[in-house]
């Protein structure tokens, strides 16, 4: 179940209202013998990546289903997006220089029990009961009524945003619902990368906007992606490009010129720091 934008922040009774946590949207699945499972939101298998968290969720009933977030913190104890992209490459052997939490904020499973039909107030209610906190597993509080109250907050603290719930919401599977509406307090956007600059392979990424049947650049993105990723993303394109005219790609320019032909990718811009998450397809065979 996924949360539908919001214009702005408000205040209702009729809502709960939680911090969003920028991280990896994850489901958690102890299952009727105890074993533990750690799927991402395109169900990929990251159980072997994240043992500190497997090793949590023995405090989770067996028979349980639980959504959540998996995050990765700065020193400030504020959610890292980079550092848990740094981490889920990395793996298991990383788990001491960047450990990570898992954020269990709905149950759709309890102990064998269906919960997705019943509201999502009482749903936390049962899966705070239910889940023993602590470690690398947490139940984070939420708040009624004061959206704007919290959303202040987060924007002091420097936080993604806020997630607002209607109280009598069921859930959802594999669904935008309108009963729940996020409202970030960092700006973002999704572009189109349409190619690189610099004085090296992906310095700096070229991205820009399809509007009216026109895809239109809108700057360049520097930052928030280090050597590793840069590294990760060349091998893909690079691994996947056979152009069938026999051309290479090995200038910025001729990159620049395929890409607004060929490539489909998802940059997401954010600020006053940046990051990438490339989704890489469209790409010819």
């Amino acid at each position: 179940m996924q949360a539908a934008s919001a214009e702005a922040p408000f205040s209702s009774a009729e809502y709960l209202f939680e911090v969003k946590w920028d991280g990896l949207r994850c489901v958690l699945f102890r299952d009727d013998g105890g074993d533990v499972r750690l799927r991402d939101r395109s169900m990929n298998d990251i159980t072997a990546d994240m043992p500190e968290v497997v090793a949590a969720a023995r405090r989770v009933p067996p028979g349980s289903v639980i959504d959540g977030e998996l995050v990765a913190t700065d020193d400030e104890g504020r959610p890292d997006y980079p550092r848990l992209r740094q981490r889920l490459a990395g793996g298991a052997r990383m788990r001491n220089e960047i450990p990570t939490a898992y954020l269990a904020f709905d149950a759709l499973y309890l102990e064998g029990k269906p919960l997705m039909r019943q509201p999502v107030v009482r749903r936390r209610a049962r899966l705070a009961k239910a889940v023993e906190a602590g470690g690398h597993l947490f139940v984070p509080d939420h708040i009624t009524e004061d959206g704007v109250e919290l959303f202040e907050a987060c924007l002091e603290r420097g936080l993604e945003g806020v997630v607002a719930k209607h109280q009598q919401s069921p859930y959802v599977p594999g669904q935008r619902s309108p009963f729940w509406l996020k409202v970030k307090a960092v700006k973002s956007d999704d572009f189109v990368v349409i190619g690189w600059t610099g004085e090296k392979p992906f310095d700096a990424l070229v991205v820009g906007y399809h509007e009216d049947g026109r895809l239109l650049p809108c700057g360049t993105v520097g930052g928030g992606y280090d050597d590793e990723a840069t590294r990760a993303l060349m091998t893909r394109f690079y691994a996947r490009w056979n152009p069938k005219d026999g051309s290479k790609p090995l200038t910025p320019a001729a990159a620049l010129r395929a890409a607004q032909q060929h490539v489909r990718s998802e940059d997401r811009w954010k600020h006053p720091r940046y990051w990438a998450a490339w989704s890489l397809w469209g790409l010819p065979d």
